[in-house]
């Protein structure tokens, strides 16, 4: 009957950690790639000087061409040339690329 108990218990605490965590996970679902454009600002953790563009535009050569930025409840830019939201954005770490804006 002990083991019952514990197996029991064991069951629980698993069924407890795994719902809590359905709720702490954050899901990133808005997440739009924008090219820096204005390398006045050559952090890539800077918000200024980012536009959103369609179609691939690195080039090879440069230290700085693009980054995915998590926009959050702002609407998805839909026309080329929309600059990253004022506010509600927040930079995806790792997702900067390297080259420059063409």
């Amino acid at each position: 009957m002990n083991n019952i108990k514990k197996a029991a218990l064991g069951v629980l605490i698993g069924g407890f950690a795994f719902g809590f965590s359905a709720f702490t996970t954050i899901k990133r679902t808005n997440i739009v790639l924008y090219y820096k454009t204005d390398m006045t600002y050559p952090l890539p953790s800077d918000p200024r000087g980012y536009f959103y563009y369609s179609g691939d535009r690195c080039e090879s050569s440069g230290s700085m061409c693009s980054a995915q930025w998590e926009i959050g409840s702002n609407s998805k830019p839909v026309f080329d040339g929309t600059p990253l939201p004022e506010l509600g954005k927040f930079f995806i770490s790792g997702s900067a690329t390297t080259g420059h804006f063409e």
